[in-house]
Order: C-alpha cells, then structure tokens, then sequence
C-alpha cells in the first residue's frame, strides 16, 4: 500500500472559464435606469468538543475541518436538471431513485484504492497500522449468498430496514437498536450477491460515464444513492462514506454535492487488509473528516437551549389577539409577529428594514378578504412548533458566518428540503435568532451554492435590494439579516476529476464547485399555493411583477428564475381605524441566488446548466440551452406559474390535468443527445392558444357551487364556448326541452345551466396575445436534421440507375413514365406578414418586456369583479405516474427500461 504522504494531497487552481455564451436573436430589453457498529474498536469521540458548547446544552462535534482547495468554475452543458415532476405529487421509490442517478449523472469519478486512501482516508497519526495483522484474518466464511448470510457476520446486529448495515458510534448503539437510524449513521453499507452484475459502476465506458446501463445494476445504484440520500437529509453533512459489497468484490465510495468518487473494485477474500484497513482508519478519523459539518451542533431536549425552542413553540393564550381583537388585549409573551420582524432589537439587526410589502388591496376597489389564521400573525409559531415534533427530530445549532461575525441559530427538521445529491441541496428551517431568543422566528435558507467566478453570493444581491440607494429598498422581497460562506466547506470530487483529466480542458468537466453558504431572512413565508381565490392569486402576481420590476430598473438585477416555488405569501399584520389587527396577504420575490446584474459586460456563461426551474422556464430557453435570460423569459415563467395554479384548482373541460401538466410543464424532447423543451408549451407560445385535447381551447369555468364542497370535488357542466352542443336536456339552452311523460308522478327537474366562463380567461388570452407576438417576431425555432436524402448530381443518378436494382427501378419509371429532379425539395415558405400585422405585433411584443405595460395589464383585469368562492379541490391527482416518461432525458440512459430491484425479497429471505 502506498504511503498517503507520497500522493497529492489536493488539486491545482484551474484557469478562470473563459467560455463565452452565444447570444440568441431576440431583442434586449432596454437597459434599465441605474451519515452498525463492526468488530473494531472505534475512538472515543466523547473528549471533543465544538464551539465551546459544555456537554449539557449540546452534542458536540469538533471543529477540525478538512483543508479544501478552492476550484474555479467548469462543467460541460448538462441539458436538463430538474429532479421533480410538475405532474407528480408522491413519487414512488422507483422514481426516486430515478431522480438521483439522474442528478449524478455523468457525476462519478473511479479512483485506485491507494489514491483514494490518501486523499480522504488518513492513517491517525502517533499509531502505527496492525497490517499483519489484517493480513491473517480470514474472511473466507463470508457466505456470498444469500444476502443476510454475507453481512451478519460483519456486524453484531441486523437492520429491519431497507439499508443492510451500517457504522454507528459506541455511544448511539442502545439509542439505535436494531432499526436503521439515518440521523446517527456514519458510515453506510450494502451487500450484493453477484461480482459483476451487482456492481453498480461501469468502468468499461469509453465515455466516462460509469453509470451502468443494465437495469439491475441501474437499480442498484440508485438504492445505494437513496440511502445516501438520507444521510444529507437527516445529518448535517459535508459528505458520506458508503460500503458497497457485491460478491466477493467491495468498493469505497465518498460522495459529496459536486459528485460521487469511487475506488476500483477490489476483492477483500484475496486482500482483507484493503477492506480492514478502510474500516480501522475510518473508526479513527475526526467526526469532520468523516462528514460532519462543524458549525452544527446538536441541541438536547432538556438542555437550556432545548427548553427555550420548546417554550417558543407553545401556542399563544387563548387571550391572544385574532380578527377583530383589540391590539392592547394581546398576550405579550407571544406578541403577534410582522413577519417582516421590525420589532427586532437594533443591535441585533444588521441591515435596514425594507418598505412594508404592499397589500393586495388597492383602495377603491373591490375585493375579497383571504380566510387567516384565527391568531394573526402565528403561522411561524405554529411551522416551528411542527418543525420540533417526531422523537427522532434533530434540533440543531447552526452557526452562520456574518461578515459581522458569527451568528447562532435554532432549528427543528427542515421548513423545506430539496431533493437529490448533486446540487444546491438547498434546505430551509424557521428558526430562532439566538440573539434575539424572544424576538420573531426568522428563516435560515442552508445550501451548497456554486462558487464559479461571476455568481455573487444570494445575501448580497439581497443588500443591494434592501439598500436605499436608487431609490430606496425594493418591495416585496426578502430582507437579508445575516449571511455567510460555512467555513471553508468546498466540495472535493471536482479536484478529483481535474487530477484524473489532466488532458482535459476544464470547461469539459460536468462538476461544478459548491461552497457551503448560509442565509438568513427576517420573513417566514408560506407556499403560494396557499392563496384564497384567484382573485387573491392574480394580485400577488401583480405585485411580484412589480418587484421584479423594480429590481430591474433601479437596481439592475433581474431574477432569472420565477417559478411556484419561488415566490411566496407573506402574510402582514394592518391595524384598522378601530385598532383592531387583521393579517392579510403580500407576496415575496424570494430566491434571488441565480440573479444576474443586467448590465454584466461578461456574457460568458456562469455555471454549467440551463438557468431556472425546468417547469416554469420559458420556451425558448428551454429550445436555446446557451441563451440569455431576458425580461420576455420571466414575464413567460409568470404566465407558467398562473396556467399552473388554474390548471390545478380552477374548473376547466380538461378530463386529465396530470396529463396537460406533463405535457405542458415536464415536456422534454431528445434531438442529438440535447434535451429541449416539449412541443406542448413552444407550440402554445408561438400560436397564442392554450388547448387541450384535440385542439379543443383550455376554458375556465366560474364553480357550479357557491361555496364549492371541500369534500368533494367541483361538478362541472361544459360551457358553450369550449365544447361541442349538448343533447337534449342537459343544459343546452338552445335545445327543445326534453318530452314529460303524463305518467310521471314527480316533478321534472329543470335543465341545469351550462357553466360560466371564469374571468382568468380574458387574461390569460391577452397575456398569450404577447407572448406570440414575441415568438413569431424574435423566437427562432429550432432546427432538426431532415431525413430527406440529398439529390444526385445526373451521372451518379444514371450509374446507379444502371446497375443491381436500379435496372428494375429503371424499368418502372419508364412504364409509369416517373421523372426526377436534380434540385432538393424545398419547405414552403411562410406567408410574410403584412407591415401593419407586423407593426401590431411589434407592439404587443414590445409590451412584454416592459414591465409598466405588464403591470397595467394585471391590474385592469385584477380590478373587475372576481368570484370570491372560485378555488376548488386540487385536481392533479395524487398519485399520478406519467405513462410514458420512462424516455431519456438529457444524459441519464437509464429512463428507457424498467427498474427491477437486484435485492432479493427480505420476506423470502427470513
């Protein structure tokens, strides 16, 4: 075995990227105005202590970061990147695992065993390696099958769960037991029975990509993913370890957020001190180079800290103020919080406080009050309160590095938490300011951002929102309180790449470099799906165009990445005339981390991947992969996100909605290896119509029901301008009424009425009215190979005519008298428009990108009567599974065959 001190201990600093991204024709916006216990005797990890927390308040992890090297910024173009479905609500395990080769595809690198030894696995040192004695163990009387035979003699106990064993410390055994505990875990293991064919990578690719591409292998990596999976999830992370035991064969494998590094296989029969070697330096590396992030701590429940979460969490006093209760009567313990937090002590506080968000209401018009909460204000308590629930909940100190110095903050399991491994793994929590223990729960946005040159950290675009300068701070958006790289947390399979692919440029390399970066917001959010009626829904619309707007023109930022997810309702507290408080609703632009100043001379591109969210992001970005982001591209990832929520709880004479959404939000198509957007959403685009099936226009409806029945869903009639005539006696108005039988001796029902078109229509189709105009003036389609062969030139056509078959060819164009032409066909060329046409069109396309004109369009059609009881039940389908979505999508080849487990049923084995 090679000494760990003769291999390079980390990886050169690559040249900045220099590649540049080609600019599409479409026109600029004006500029604006300014991670089981084995045989082996692990070290006692007890004497260490974090952040000089005492043993009663926490569960302490040291704080001996390994040393990173930063990278700078590379990748190769990975075409699609979402990891969730619009059209899927619950997906199975199939599917999940599925989403995770997904986001490693391309993302794996194989290592020999001695390299991978030295660079993340080193020897204690002051002990000297018991290599013989590794050497004498026999490990023959491994059984190789079936499974439970070939683990249980590695470990004292089995698991009852999905994983089949794991690493645990001394001191978790008894809190553990036999079932698998994801939060305690430190080093993950599966066994496999078959050499080859359970061996999860494929080193035989030619192209590097080691995923393999048999489904039981396919199947066997993305369960060991999962499992990992769950480690980042419940722990705190900054990588894993996993034990993957195939046959006689073993690999070691570290992932991280940039991608996974492997070592060859190796057999640990023939050589168990390759395997026992592993094992004792693992047992005895630090708690931080085993994985653990550092500035995390554990919090006990009876510890001070743990009391304090617990008495924060308790609901307010009956007492408490709600609708229609006067200010003075509010318990003060509990005092009803402005989300936006301008109760927070000054020194506490190292920002401004932005302008109060603006309301949905506008005065002198009519509207419909949201149905709140019965306590004002309370819905951060009560989202904390839910965040400490569960035995198994972990609650965590978190320590964010403020250029002002650190900040401590309390927190349960996750508010939200984004899937897969490789990324962001974006993860966010309400949390208490350790600073200000009694002051409003804030929000803590924990992620791995990419560090490439140019991506400026999300808090600082927040300032720059949150300044006075040009013009004072913008509406509507987060008010950043504190924020900050973690440490120096930098991902390491990247470097691993560069050393391995030393021929290779660094723009070639499909890794990106993610550095740990922590946020934290005085506003505590909830999901926007949670507005009362369209009306309300329209408004925050409205006003998060007007943000965007503003941030645009005064500050030169523009977002990039408009989606459900990203904004939010912020509820606010207003005090009427009679001193009573009432919480009504206000949108948050959120999520500012892929801003982009507008007026960045370097048009090079940023980070690897297309910008945004694949379900919201327009057509034509998602039919040009390389093309800037414009103001046309948010404005369309709006339009998205309304046909989204109406789709969704508005009635309509769409029969499947899971089906719309897939096609229209999931779509995808494969043309080269390149995977682009679905023909769905670029054809409504271009042709300005939204339809359904077969053709037939997409018509919302007003509710039969006024209030509709929660329980049950809406019954819908179809309206006459969305479906063909109805037969007699079923609401067609101009139908003769059906024949009374005089027999009858009950009354005959009168004919139901057919259902009124919903407003959310008109905009709608004035809101496509723009977006084609832009797309038939400035959207170029993209271009597929034809298949046509190209003509002969007149003597190749006659020698092939006069040999083999061509004679017999010849002789049928003689009889039927067939001719050729010696010039290709040509496709007809469209009609040119008109001038007036074409100036009409520039106009209503102009209006798209100019955010004053999309504001007055929300606001004439916000302003007109809306229904006040419109929202119905959701009527995607819980546990709708696309039928034909087994199709590649971008590199991941494993889409095209069925996953079939390689783990023998656990009820058959026992």
């Amino acid at each position: 075995m090679a000494n760990p001190s003769d291999l390079p201990a980390g990886a050169p600093v690559p040249p900045e990227e220099t590649s540049a991204v080609p600019r599409t024709p479409l026109p600029r916006t004006p500029s604006p105005t300014g991670f089981r216990e084995l045989h082996v005797d692990p070290q006692d990890d007890s004497q260490t202590t974090s952040e000089q927390e005492t043993a009663q308040d926490t569960l302490s992890v040291p704080n001996q970061p390994l040393p990173l090297n930063d990278a700078s910024p590379a990748g190769k173009k990975s075409y699609y990147q979402s990891r969730n479905y619009a059209s899927v609500q619950q997906p199975d395990v199939t599917e999940k695992r599925r989403k995770l080769r997904l986001s490693m595809s391309g993302k794996s690198i194989i290592v020999e065993y001695d390299e991978f030894m030295g660079w993340f696995v080193p020897a204690p040192p002051g002990e000297e390696e018991p290599t013989d004695k590794m050497k004498s163990v026999d490990l023959r009387g491994v059984a190789t099958t079936p499974e439970r035979k070939m683990y249980k003699p590695l470990v004292y106990a089995d698991t009852d769960e999905k994983i089949d064993a794991g690493l645990y410390r001394r001191s978790d055994v008894a809190m553990v037991g036999k079932k698998t505990r994801w939060a305690y875990m430190e080093l993950s293991i599966e066994c496999k029975t078959e050499d080859v064919q359970h061996d999860p990578f494929d080193e035989s690719n030619a192209s590097g990509d080691h995923e393999d591409t048999s489904a039981d292998r396919k199947d066997i990596l993305g369960q060991i993913m999962c499992y990992s999976g769950y480690i980042f999830d419940y722990q705190r992370r900054t990588h894993h370890y996993t034990l993957i035991i195939f046959g006689r064969m073993v690999r070691i494998i570290r992932w991280d957020r940039a991608g996974v590094v492997a070592t060859k296989p190796f057999d640990y029969v023939a050589h168990p001190e390759l395997l026992l070697c592993f094992i004792w330096r693992f047992a005895r590396m630090t708690p931080a180079q085993r994985g653990h992030d550092p500035t995390a701590t554990r919090i006990s429940r009876d510890s001070a800290l743990g009391k304090l979460m617990l008495e924060r969490a308790q609901p307010p006093k009956p007492q408490a103020a709600g609708p229609g209760v006067p200010t003075d009567k509010v318990d003060q313990k509990h005092p009803q919080e402005c989300t936006q937090a301008t109760t927070a002590s000054p020194q506490t506080t190292s920002q401004p406080t932005t302008t109060p968000a603006q309301p949905t209401s506008i005065p002198g018009q009519p509207t419909t009050t949201p149905a709140r909460p019965a306590i004002p204000g309370d819905h951060p308590r009560a989202a904390f309160e839910k965040s400490l629930k569960g035995a198994a909940t972990i609650w965590w100190r978190l320590r964010v590095d403020d250029a002002k110095g650190p900040r401590y903050f309390l927190v349960g399991k996750t508010h939200f938490r984004a899937s897969g491994l490789a990324g962001r793994g974006t993860q966010t929590f309400i949390a208490i300011d350790e600073a200000d223990p009694y002051g409003p729960f804030v929000y803590l946005k924990d992620a791995w951002r990419v560090a490439h040159t140019g991506i400026e950290q999300e808090g600082k675009i927040l300032e720059r929102l949150n300044s006075d300068d040009d013009g004072g701070p913008v509406p509507n958006v987060p008010t950043v309180r504190c924020h900050g790289d973690v440490d120096n947390q930098v991902t390491r399979s990247q470097e691993i790449w560069r050393l391995k692919n030393k021929d290779k440029l660094d723009e070639e390399c499909p890794l990106k470099t993610h550095r740990h970066y922590r946020l934290v917001v005085n506003e505590v959010g909830k999901p926007l799906s949670e507005f009362k009626n369209m009306e309300e829904l329209v408004g925050l619309i409205l006003l998060s165009i007007s943000a965007h707007g503003e941030a645009y023109e005064r500050k030169g930022l523009i977002h990039r990445d408009i989606s459900a997810g990203n904004i939010l309702i912020c509820p606010q507290l207003v005090r009427s005339e009679d001193g009573t408080v009432e919480e009504i609703a206000t949108p948050l632009l959120a999520d500012w981390e892929l801003a982009k100043r507008v007026n960045d001379p370097d048009e090079k591109a940023r980070q690897p991947d297309r910008t945004g969210t694949w379900q919201f992001m327009s057509a034509s970005a998602l039919s040009h992969p390389a093309k800037r982001i414009l103001v046309q591209d948010d404005m369309e990832s709006f339009f998205h996100l309304l046909v989204y929520y109406a789709i969704r709880f508005l009635p309509h004479n769409c029969a499947d909605v899971g089906r719309f959404m897939d096609l229209y939000f999931d779509g995808h198509e494969d043309l080269n290896g390149v995977v682009y957007g679905g023909e769905k959403k670029l054809n409504t685009m271009v042709h300005g119509k939204l339809t359904v099936h077969e053709g037939t226009p997409l018509c919302f409806h007003l509710p039969r029901q006024d209030p509709p029945d929660p329980k049950s869903p809406t019954k819908i009639i179809p309206c006459p301008e969305c479906a063909p005539p109805l037969p007699t006696g079923h609401g067609n108005p101009k139908a003769p009424p059906p024949p009374t039988s005089s027999k009858s001796s009950k009354k005959e029902k009168p004919p139901k009425k057919p259902s009124v078109p919903h407003p959310i229509n008109i905009l709608i189709k004035e809101f496509l009215r723009r977006l084609s105009a832009h797309y038939v003036l400035y959207v170029e389609r993209k271009s597929k190979t034809s298949s046509k062969p190209s003509a002969l030139s007149e003597e190749k056509l006659r020698k092939k005519l006069a040999q083999g078959l061509g004679l017999g060819v010849m002789a049928l164009a003689s009889k039927h008298k067939l001719t050729f032409s010696l010039k290709p066909d040509t496709a007809p060329e469209l009609t040119p428009l008109t001038p007036d046409a074409k100036a009409k069109l520039e106009v209503l396309a102009a209006e798209l990108g100019d955010h004053t004109a999309m504001r007055q369009l929300f606001y004439n059609h916000w302003v007109g009567e809306w229904p006040s009881h419109d929202r119905c039940k959701d009527q995607l389908p819980s546990n709708y599974q696309p039928i034909d979505n087994r199709k590649k999508r971008g590199a991941d080849s494993t889409w095209e065959t069925s996953d079939h487990s390689a783990k023998r049923s656990r009820a058959s084995m026992r």
